[in-house]
């Protein structure tokens, strides 16, 4: 018998709990399970699922952040659409469709609920500093709802135990699996851009918002050109901080050395990443850094902040480096050393790439998630 499954995302615009949603979707064996997603229209993941004709339910009403008449309309739109379309499966990813979708399934009666942390909600201090204690509240009320929690990280496992979350019995790890097929001509992408093979060039790639604080990335960007030509800096992702990101460029005239793209497709994002000599993540947490995961299945050697998630893949000095947060001279030094030693970014990019080929499989993905929708 076919299963029925409703992927529920609050966000279309594409980022880590995106890609997974879009893997898991389009990987998993059409002949065993009918497969439909509904999430905010708009977006790359929209896009991308209509292509290959996956049925997406729209919900205008769909907000990250909390709003009570929003969230409210979008509770009874998935209930309303949970019963109507009688899902023997729900599975919902990010904190605000992780709460509404599994309380909404829960009411409709769904039997087996999953829901997948892209790293807790109450990480973002800056967003939801005020409301952490209750949004901890929320996931225990979401937790109950529960037939398991899917982790992607230890860090996320550990913070979702010692909250009081999830019980040791009703979770279990599926890491994220890349599919790298990459056949890229990095000459003509770096053309494009007008880099020199001896320049270096490093990059980075996420949403801009502040928990991710790309403007990290450009004032150490903006230190690094000022005493080094032969450099060059890449800044992919769209948000709401794009438009101060582009001002930082141009008010101090490094329209020349720093390119901001602006949100890329996946297949032109992993074009361009495969460009980079060196891959950059200054945010303040992660669950499982997909982007970073996959600059280093490219063989790229990571800058990164010195937090947990991080931590699980790069080791200090032997397939990267890790510095403190919101430190910009840390990652100037770092940045620094590469340029000044070239032949250590192949090195420490072969080790990283040796690291997740082994931890990150997308047929392990598919096949856990298999083996947990048909148990």
């Amino acid at each position: 018998m076919i299963q029925k499954i409703l992927h529920i995302i609050t966000l279309s615009e594409w980022g880590g709990a995106q890609r997974v949603c879009y893997d898991t979707v389009t990987n998993l064996n059409k002949e065993k399970f009918l497969i439909e997603v509904a999430c905010k229209p708009g977006g790359i993941l929209v896009e991308k699922l209509k292509e290959l004709e996956i049925k997406v339910y729209p919900i205008n009403s769909f907000r990250r952040e909390i709003s009570p008449i929003n969230d409210l309309k979008t509770l009874i739109f998935l209930y309303w659409l949970i019963k109507k379309g009688k899902y023997n499966i729900v599975h919902c990813h990010s904190t605000k469709a992780g709460f509404l979708g599994r309380v909404a399934a829960k009411l409709a009666g769904v039997k087996k609920i999953y829901f997948t942390v892209h790293g807790w909600g109450f990480y973002n201090e800056q967003e939801y500093g005020w409301a952490k204690k209750l949004l901890i509240v929320l996931e225990k009320i979401a937790a109950l709802c529960s037939t398991k929690i899917i982790y992607e990280s230890e860090r996320d496992k550990d913070e979702g135990l010692k909250n009081k979350i999830t019980k040791e019995n009703k979770f279990l790890i599926i890491r994220h699996g890349i599919n790298w097929k990459v056949i890229v001509d990095v000459a003509k992408v770096r053309e494009k851009f007008k880099i020199k093979q001896e320049e270096t060039v490093f990059g980075m790639v996420g949403r801009l918002v502040y928990p991710k604080n790309p403007l990290v990335f450009l004032e150490a960007a903006k230190i690094v050109s000022r005493s080094y030509q032969r450099v060059k800096f890449i800044l992919i992702g769209g948000g709401p901080l794009f438009k101060k990101c582009k001002s930082f460029i141009r008010n101090n005239k490094l329209e020349d050395k720093i390119f901001i793209l602006g949100e890329k497709t996946p297949k032109e994002t992993r074009e361009i990443l495969s460009s980079f000599d060196v891959f950059v993540l200054t945010s303040e947490f992660e669950g499982s850094p997909i982007t970073m995961i996959e600059a280093m299945f490219a063989g790229l050697p990571i800058i990164a902040t010195d937090i947990e998630g991080v931590r699980e893949l790069v080791v200090d000095g032997q397939n990267g480096f890790l510095v403190n947060q919101n430190a910009e001279k840390d990652l100037v030094k770092k940045m620094i050393y590469f340029i000044k030693n070239p032949m250590e970014i192949k090195k420490m990019g072969k080790e990283g790439q040796r690291v997740v080929k082994k931890q990150f499989s997308l047929k392990q993905m598919i096949q856990s998630y298999e083996r947990l929708y048909n148990n």
